[in-house]
């Protein structure tokens, strides 16, 4: 049976794009373990026996607002099943009736498991939380990423639907298609970087830059909204709303898993959601009100364009800045940028800041939270919040780009000395820095406060957490030097006041000892790591973070104490890193698939 996420991968253009040659290389990636880098989550766990499940079944919405749900299997002779029916012999016919299709035996092989083993879960977590645990997306190591990445690729799969279904009922012509493809979902896929490898959808590309295999290709497309239990005809697939598809999937998975399990009379029956994970993931899609033609004659041919309407408000949702309103011919391409406001920065975006006028309002908001960190300063540390590029020309382009660094945690973030500042040729803000990660290079980088942050503290703490691996030590004098004494990794400490040395920050703390103000070193608040983890599954101690070294083998069901944890590729600024937690002897996952933290 197929992994979810090499189906996922499938359905997702890889081997299934007329031709199929292409590796699915988010497959390859399965191998590699998630790695929660947010605060400790709760560890509230229950168990769950079931007594039935819900078919599998894809969330329509359609042009009236009305959700409702789409069973995968229409023939089935039931929409629930019993645990008893699921685990017969005779569950796949019941499933198909006379029309078999071919993955009803991965289904109910889905089905059974999670008949037969129920599920531990914490009942208050996000769907969102318990896919990206069970790892169906191996690239993204993180909530946001893994949520981000879910929802790009559900509204991948409605505009390539809704694309196909166009060129077969209204015979869109290549020039148009072709516009459409690079100002919306090129351009929404690039933006991924490296959580969607660009692979994925190279034969996209060939498609829509040559007018032959579009004319050839794309309508063989629509053989993928049958793969995935859409079968709605070309007819209706045409108003498929990408967008509105991908808010309703962040809005799915946004949900508690309990909203998955149902009690009546004392059963409990398993969603069809959870059984769409266990053989696929669950797809939810929604269609737009086509314009109904007006009384009267018939009017000149075309649509008309709709007006992107831009917003710039603080996060509590108050406009910080008149809203603008951009006009133009239907399939222009339209550009926003956000504006710079004095005392703010801006945190999130949401719509398409690129893409060209249509038949539908569009919107562009931009949000700011105010300013709480010192300003960037010449010969200041900063750190990569986020995976960026170093480039040799304040202007950003490939052919400038000479460094990329990839998304680390906390403690493994790349440093960057501010040696000066430029803009480029459209006016935007860069930092000229120098590389302290042993790349010995200079460049510029972006200054966006969503990618870059000063390395140092600016303002007093209460209490901070020790996170270095190394932990750190407390000194005499604010220059650091007169050790006094040395703090382990996961000690918390009380700060008294906050002093700069140079461009740096210390904090004194209770004991009028002086540490290190590195966001590197300690994190603002108390930080717990788990104390004992119980092994899931048999599994090995190796001697270095990197799980290199192999110098144990551990059974199922060993309870080891946790002394500290570390990631892996700590100095291999390429990569992204993973969780480990140490133990006596080594290291070992952190995975929750192999590992289960007990008090």
């Amino acid at each position: 049976m197929m992994t979810p996420i090499q189906r996922l991968a499938l359905i997702s253009l890889s081997l299934i794009l007329i031709g199929g040659s292409l590796t699915p290389t988010i497959v390859q990636a399965a191998t590699r373990h998630p790695t929660e880098t947010a605060p400790t989550r709760s560890n509230s766990q229950q168990t769950y026996t079931f007594d039935s499940a819900e078919l599998p079944y894809n969330l329509i919405t359609d042009a009236q607002g009305k959700t409702s749900k789409m069973f995968w299997f229409p023939n089935a002779t039931a929409q629930e099943f019993t645990t008893a029916e699921i685990t017969g012999p005779d569950f796949v016919q019941k499933l198909v009736g006379n029309h078999p299709i071919n993955n009803a035996s991965d289904v109910a092989e889905a089905m059974r498991d999670l008949a037969v083993s129920g599920l531990t879960v914490d009942p208050n977590e996000s769907l969102a939380q318990y896919l990206f645990d069970k790892n169906i997306i191996p690239t993204a190591t993180n909530l946001e990423d893994f949520s981000k990445t879910y929802e790009a690729t559900m509204y991948m799969h409605a505009w390539i639907f809704q694309a196909a279904a166009d060129k077969v009922v209204n015979k869109v012509d290549f020039e148009t298609a072709k516009t459409h493809y690079e100002a919306t979902l090129k351009k929404k896929l690039v933006s991924l970087g490296n959580l969607m490898d660009l692979q994925m959808f190279t034969d996209l590309n060939a498609i829509f830059s040559d007018k032959t295999q579009y004319d050839e290709k794309l309508a063989g497309l629509l053989f993928l909204a049958t793969a995935t239990y859409l079968t709605t005809p070309p007819e209706e697939l045409v108003n498929l709303d990408p967008s509105a598809s991908e808010a309703k999937t962040s809005q799915l998975i946004q949900k508690p898993i309990k909203t998955f399990i149902h009690t009546n009379n004392g059963k409990i029956m398993a969603d069809g959601v959870l059984t769409a994970y266990a053989a696929l993931v669950p797809f939810t899609y929604a269609f737009k009100n086509p314009s109904a033609p007006g009384p009267g004659p018939t009017p000149p041919p075309g649509p008309t364009s709709q007006s992107v309407t831009i917003h710039y408000l603080n996060e509590q949702g108050q406009a910080l800045k008149p809203a603008k309103t951009l006009t133009g011919a239907l399939g222009d391409h339209y550009q926003t940028t956000p504006l710079t406001i004095s005392g703010y920065h801006l945190v999130k975006t949401i719509g398409q800041e690129t893409s060209i006028f249509t038949t539908s309002q569009q919107s562009v908001t931009y949000t700011y939270a105010k300013n709480t960190v010192a300003p960037v300063v010449k010969n200041s540390v900063v750190y990569a919040t986020k995976g960026l590029n170093l480039y040799t020309t304040p202007t950003f382009n490939r052919s400038a780009k000479q460094a990329h660094y990839a998304p680390k945690s906390r403690i493994n973030r790349p440093m960057f000395k501010v040696v000066g500042f430029a803009t480029s040729k459209n006016g935007v803000k860069r930092y000229r820095v120098k590389d302290l990660n042993g790349r010995r290079v200079t460049g510029y980088i972006t200054t966006r406060t969503d990618y870059v942050a000063p390395v140092y503290y600016a303002s007093k703490q209460k209490q901070l957490t020790v996170i270095n691996p190394k932990g750190l030590n407390g000194y005499a004098k604010k220059n650091l030097t007169g050790k006094r004494a040395h703090y382990r990794q996961g000690q918390v400490l009380r700060v008294k006041q906050i002093v700069s040395h140079n461009l740096t920050t210390r904090f004194i703390l209770g004991n009028d000892q002086y540490i290190s103000g590195n966001k590197k070193l300690v994190i603002a608040g108390k930080h717990v790591m788990p104390k004992r983890i119980r092994t899931k599954t048999a599994i090995n101690r190796y001697g270095t973070a990197n799980l290199s070294k192999k110098n144990k083998h551990i059974a199922k069901g060993t309870t080891l104490k946790v002394t500290g944890w570390a990631y892996s590729n700590a100095n291999n600024f390429r990569k992204g890193d993973t969780l480990r937690y140490k133990v006596a002897g080594g290291y070992i996952t952190a995975n929750s698939r192999f590992i289960q933290t007990i008090k």
